[in-house]
């Protein structure tokens, strides 16, 4: 793998080393080996700087990479299967956007896609709008 930014365990190096060759499969002839294996490890570096169980950051880091590859083939017009785009956006992305994203995927399938994101990402779900 290309010069990753922070040192590796062995596990997470045979797991990052798995996600880049699916993902190399998956996006052939859409990106080169170098433009996953950034994205996978800027991916991870997003993760790793808050994460509390370091166990699932490879499983994360590919999960974000993948969306993150798809959105840019979407972008620059490499990848067109007709399908719509949804996004699902708020200050936080922190609850709200993220259940509204999965309720959606849940009914639509795989007949649409659809992102959630925020402007400031928060570090927990907010609860301001919670009634127990």
């Amino acid at each position: 793998m290309a010069g990753p930014s922070r040192a590796f365990t062995v596990d997470q190096q045979y797991a990052l080393g798995v996600a880049s060759g699916m993902l190399a499969d998956e996006f052939a002839g859409v990106f080169d080996t170098e433009t996953i294996e950034r994205f996978l490890h800027s991916s991870y570096d997003q993760f790793g700087d808050r994460a509390t169980v370091a166990q699932f950051l490879p499983l994360l880091a590919e999960r974000f990479a993948r969306q993150r590859l798809s959105a840019l083939a979407r972008i620059e017009s490499t990848v067109d299967d007709g399908r719509p785009v949804v996004l699902f956006l708020c200050t936080h992305n922190a609850g709200r956007s993220q259940m509204a994203l999965g309720f959606f995927r849940r009914l639509a399938g795989e007949r649409a896609i659809a992102w959630s994101g925020g402007s400031e990402p928060g570090q927990e779900v907010n609860r301001s709008r919670w009634r127990p």
